[in-house]
């Protein structure tokens, strides 16, 4: 598993003990859940490196809350962890429950078998988005 660096929850970096940037060599599996948070909660055009990088949820703005809008985030979703062979298919499980008139929140489980526990570890994140403002909150 690659290090990247430690982003907190609400996307800044942090120091480490040393007073030095915080990585994710701690937790292998750490960079692997930065990573499908980002691509989750992003949408085309945001990284000039990867300009189809994205679930690109902002689309579903003005949408009606239905079960249609909800499938179709929860196929972009998807469709984000899956591009260029990041994650298999089979290891997705994306959920979603109408939260309000116009909410949906999104429930995201990756499973990846973890070789040093001979385990199948569990990566989760929840989206919180709302079609009338275009605003997603990852929680």
């Amino acid at each position: 598993m690659p290090t990247d660096l430690y982003w907190t929850l609400d996307g800044d970096l942090s120091l480490g003990k040393s007073g030095d940037l915080k990585d994710t060599s701690f937790d292998v599996f750490r960079s692997l859940w930065q990573e499908c948070r980002t691509r989750t909660r992003s949408s085309f055009r945001d990284w000039a490196l990867h300009p189809s990088l994205g679930a690109n949820l902002d689309e579903l703005l003005g949408e009606i809350n239905n079960k249609a809008t909800a499938e179709e985030g929860k196929t972009r979703i998807i469709n984000a962890l899956t591009q260029g062979g990041f994650l298999p298919k089979e290891a997705i499980r994306v959920r979603y429950l109408p939260i309000g008139r116009h909410r949906l929140l999104y429930d995201v489980t990756v499973s990846i078998f973890d070789p040093g526990t001979g385990r199948t570890r569990m990566l989760k994140t929840q989206l919180l988005y709302d079609t009338a403002e275009s605003g997603l909150t990852v929680i």
